[in-house]
């Protein structure tokens, strides 16, 4: 039998693992700011984050999230909401000002009227911690999907 095309001919998962590797290309070129000041979790979703292909900037509080903004472009901001100096409500405020085609997505323990707030504020999304990473991760992706850029 001879094949017309390489084309036609997949081994079995090669569709998937394609497709799971045009996803991470598309990721690399992406850039989050997590912003934190639990350092710990700062650091485990920076590294998960980069793990699935994106370009991660970090800050402990909205005041440094503000100077990476000054030095970085980036795709969206992913940022806690209870922070020493300026928490994630003031520097959602100031970012939608500054940059305002940059979604935020706001990360927080509490429930309720502040994510209510959040979203009224401007917030592209309000997530709750401990919500899984594959749910977090389709937040990021749908929010870069509507970032633009400064």
């Amino acid at each position: 039998m001879l094949l017309k095309s390489l084309d036609s001919f997949s081994l079995p998962g090669t569709d998937e693992r394609r497709k799971e590797a045009e996803n991470v290309m598309e990721r690399k070129r992406k850039r989050i700011l997590v912003v934190d000041d639990d350092s710990e979790l700062l650091y485990v979703l920076s590294v998960r984050l980069v793990s699935t292909g994106y370009t991660v900037y970090g800050a402990a509080n909205g005041l440094e999230a503000l100077e990476q903004m000054e030095k970085h472009s980036v795709d969206v901001i992913l940022t806690d909401y209870h922070m020493p100096k300026m928490d994630g409500l003031e520097l959602l405020s100031i970012s939608r000002i500054k940059w305002p085609g940059i979604p935020v997505v706001v990360l927080s323990g509490e429930e309720g009227d502040m994510a209510h707030e959040a979203i009224e504020r401007g917030a592209y999304a309000w997530v709750r911690k401990g919500s899984g990473f594959t749910t977090l991760l389709e937040i990021l992706a749908s929010a870069i999907h509507q970032s633009v850029p400064a």
